[in-house]
């Protein structure tokens, strides 16, 4: 067995969620409306999913963010059993 690892890049939700309060935004509801950027594909940034490029640059237009500075980078640890290996 060895281990994989992989990099994702993820949003930093604290950054927009403070971002939302500077401008006082309320809720998501609120931000999708303001933004353009459907709601589901908020809840995706804010739960760690990665960001497509269109979507994202326009939230991050919105909220006066650079897109640069608000991406992570996580490690996950993928196991790779050899199950298949004859």
């Amino acid at each position: 067995m060895k281990m994989v690892i992989a990099l994702k890049l993820v949003v930093d939700n604290k950054a927009i969620r403070k971002r939302m309060i500077d401008l006082d935004i309320k809720s998501i509801a609120e931000l999708s409306r303001l933004s353009g950027v459907s709601k589901p594909k908020i809840h995706q940034y804010l739960k760690g999913n990665t960001p497509l490029a269109t979507t994202y640059i326009r939230l991050c237009s919105f909220l006066e963010l650079n897109p640069n500075n608000i991406i992570l980078v996580e490690e996950t640890n993928d196991k790779e059993s050899g199950k298949n290996e004859q």
